[in-house]
């Protein structure tokens, strides 16, 4: 298999098989630098997308809201400063058939002056916030 490194990026072609590994090839590896990533499926959209990581301690924080509006964002963002939860490797905001609205993000926890409990507790107090999950990636 020949890599073309030329431009700004490089892409192949991974054959999925349902129950089997997906390998990439030595040069991914070596190029990405790391020894874990954070895989994300995006539901809505079928892409799958791929995080190179220091640490495989990451965190999945869900919120389940009433709507995705520009206060809850305002209410999240001074949530996440006073938890000093800045560095974020993914996040998405989605609402499903106008019902459920969700707020996701990955992130590795040592960057936290708070307890995840005491995030969590935090969040739960936002207007409009009807659940919270926080739970180790596996």
């Amino acid at each position: 298999m020949v890599i073309d490194r030329e431009g700004a990026t490089s892409a192949i072609i991974l054959h999925l098989t349902a129950g089997k590994p997906v390998e990439f090839p030595a040069e991914f590896v070596a190029d990405i630098g790391e020894k874990a990533a954070l895989t994300v499926l995006h539901h809505k959209d079928k892409v799958v997308k791929l995080f190179p990581v220091a640490s495989d301690l990451i965190y999945l924080l869900r919120i389940e809201i009433s709507d995705l509006s520009r206060n809850f964002l305002k209410q999240l963002n001074f949530a996440f400063n006073d938890a000093k939860l800045n560095d974020i490797i993914f996040t998405t905001g989605v609402c499903l058939r106008g019902e459920r609205c969700y707020y996701e993000c990955y992130f590795v926890p040592d960057q936290l002056v708070v307890t995840l409990r005491e995030l969590e507790d935090s969040l739960k107090k936002i207007p409009g916030v009807s659940k919270v999950v926080l739970r180790k990636v596996e």
